[in-house]
């Protein structure tokens, strides 16, 4: 069987990663705190393919992404500023 999913790790995928995680967390923490009115992050991998757990379980394709970045920085928002 030829293997035909799209989502491939090397060395430096991991860590590309998780600075694009780091910076969409970055960025709602300069929102909230009032440092920035608003904030768009251009990250790569982008996160929107990806599934709840990270790579979406028995996909194909996942559209090279990782982790689901806005999933990520919504849920660090709701936790890190519960009253906000």
């Amino acid at each position: 069987k030829i293997d035909d999913r799209d989502t491939f790790f090397s060395q430096g995928s991991l860590p590309a990663a998780l600075r694009a995680v780091g910076a969409v967390c970055n960025a709602v923490d300069r929102v909230v705190s009032g440092h920035n009115r608003n904030a768009f992050c251009i990250v790569r991998p982008p996160g929107h393919h990806a599934g709840v757990s990270g790579l979406l379980q028995d996909a194909i394709s996942c559209g090279f992404c990782i982790f689901n970045n806005v999933a990520i920085a919504a849920m660090h928002a709701l936790r890190t500023y519960p009253t906000k």
